[in-house]
C-alpha cells in the first residue's frame, strides 16, 4: 500500500502511541489510512483482534468491499444492517447502534478499536458502551469536535485520544488530493410576510438574550426562539425556485441537492424533474430497496440529480458527482465540510467540482461570508449573486 504525503506524515503520529484522532477531510483517505494502520497493527500484533465501529449501513458495507481485498471472507464479520455475527473474527465491522449485541464477545484489551467518523460517539449513551481499556484506538472523522455541546473533550477524546493530525481542505486541493473546487453562494430573499416575522424572532432573540445576560444556549425559551427562527429562514419560499435556476444555468453532469426537509426534497424533486432533468430522492421515507435503485441509477449517470436531506452527509463515496447545491445552508460547520466532501474526489473525467449554497438572511450570510474570505485567501474561486425578482 503506497501512502500519500500527508499519510506518511500521519501513521508514525498515530504509531507511537497507536492512540489518537485523524482530522482528515472527505475525499482524503481516511479509510485508505485506516486500513494501513490496522494491517501494520496485526503484523505486529497478530493474536490481536480489530473492532470497526461505523454509524450507518452505508459505511458498514464501504468499509466490508474495502477490507475483502486484504482479508478472506472468513476473517471479516459484519454486525448490522440485518446481520449479526455468530462470532467475532480477526476484524469485526459493527454499526454503533447494533454494537450493544457483541459487546460481551468483545475484549478490549486484545482490540484495537477504529471509529469511523467519530464525532458520533459523543452521546452518553455511545461513549459509555465505548468507554474501556483497549489496546489501541484510532478515531477518523473530518469534523470530530461538535459544534453544540463539549462532549468531544467529555466523551470522544477520552476514548480515541486526542487529534494528532489535521488535514483540510486547502491542504487537500493544494496536493491535488481532492479536486479543485468553486463556492457560489445565492441569494433568495425572503417573501415580505417571512421578512416580518424573521425581524420579530430577532427582537424577541435580543430581547430574551438581554434579559438572562447573554446567548446562553441552555435557556430553553432562548434556544426555542432561535430555533424557530432557524426554520422559517431554511423553508422560506424563495429557495426551490431559485434553485432550480442555478442548476439550469450552472451546467453540471450531476447533482447531489441538500434539502432542509422531506417536505422541501419532495416539493424540489417534482420541480426540478418538470424541468427535463432525471432527479431521484434519497431519504428515509423509501424502502431499502428503492433507495439503492436511486442510488445506483444516480451512479450510472440515469439520474442527473439525488435529491437528500440528510442521509448522503457523511460517510459514503459518491465522486461522480461534479455539483452540490446546499438548498438550506446549516449553521452547522460539521454539516457543511461534510456535505462538500460528496462531490470533491477525484474521478477520471472531473476537473472540478462546483458547491452552491442558497441562504436567505443576514445570520446565514454572516456564517457564509466568513467562510467565503478564508477560502478566497487560498485561491478557492468565489461567487455571489441575487436571485432575480
Amino acid at each position: 500500500m503506497k501512502l500519500r504525503e500527508w499519510q506518511e506524515q500521519a501513521f508514525p503520529l498515530w504509531w507511537s502511541k497507536k492512540r489518537g484522532i485523524i482530522k482528515v477531510v472527505t475525499g482524503g483517505g481516511k479509510t485508505f489510512f485506516a486500513i494501513y494502520c490496522l494491517n501494520k497493527y496485526l503484523e505486529e500484533n497478530p493474536d490481536k483482534s480489530v473492532l470497526i465501529v461505523v454509524p450507518s449501513i452505508a459505511l458498514l458495507d464501504q468499509w466490508y468491499e474495502n477490507l475483502s481485498q486484504s482479508f478472506k471472507n472468513k476473517e471479516i464479520s459484519l454486525n448490522g444492517g440485518g446481520e449479526k455475527t455468530k462470532s467475532i473474527t480477526k476484524v469485526c465491522i459493527t454499526t454503533i447502534d447494533s454494537l450493544k449485541n457483541i459487546f460481551d464477545d468483545i475484549q478490549a484489551e486484545e482490540t484495537l478499536l477504529i471509529v469511523d467518523e467519530c464525532h458520533k460517539i459523543g452521546t452518553e449513551k455511545r461513549g459509555e458502551m465505548l468507554t474501556n481499556n483497549w489496546h489501541a484506538t484510532l478515531g477518523l472523522s473530518a469534523t470530530p469536535e461538535r459544534d453544540y455541546d463539549d462532549n468531544f473533550y467529555i466523551i470522544i477524546k477520552k476514548i480515541l485520544g486526542d487529534i494528532i493530525f489535521d488535514y483540510d481542505y486547502i491542504n487537500a486541493r493544494e496536493d491535488k488530493v481532492i479536486v479543485n473546487f468553486k463556492l457560489l453562494y445565492g441569494y433568495a430573499a425572503l417573501l415580505p410576510e417571512e421578512e416580518d416575522k424573521y425581524k420579530k424572532f430577532t427582537k424577541s432573540i435580543q430581547r430574551r438574550a438581554a434579559t438572562i445576560g447573554g446567548n446562553d444556549m441552555n435557556d430553553y425559551p432562548l434556544k426555542m426562539l432561535i430555533f424557530n427562527r432557524a426554520r422559517l429562514i431554511k423553508n422560506s419560499k424563495n429557495r426551490i425556485p431559485y434553485g432550480l435556476e442555478l442548476i439550469q444555468k450552472y451546467k453540471r453532469e450531476s447533482w447531489i441537492v441538500f434539502t432542509e426537509n422531506k417536505k422541501q426534497a419532495k416539493e424540489f424533486n417534482t420541480v426540478v424533474n418538470k424541468k427535463g432533468f432525471k432527479s431521484g430522492i434519497y431519504n428515509t421515507d423509501l424502502s431499502d430497496d428503492e433507495r439503492q435503485e436511486n442510488l445506483d441509477a444516480f451512479k450510472a449517470g440515469k439520474l442527473n440529480v439525488l435529491v437528500s436531506c440528510t442521509a448522503l452527509d457523511e460517510g459514503f463515496d459518491m465522486p461522480e458527482a461534479d455539483g452540490a447545491m446546499i438548498l438550506s445552508a446549516s449553521s452547522s460547520k460539521r454539516q457543511r465540510i461534510q456535505r462538500m466532501g460528496r462531490v470533491l474526489r477525484i474521478t477520471a473525467n472531473k476537473d472540478n467540482a462546483l458547491i452552491v449554497t442558497v441562504y436567505s438572511s443576514k445570520t446565514e450570510y454572516e456564517k457564509l461570508r466568513e467562510e467565503s474570505n478564508r477560502y478566497k485567501l487560498e485561491g478557492v474561486p468565489v461567487k455571489w449573486q441575487r436571485m432575480s425578482i
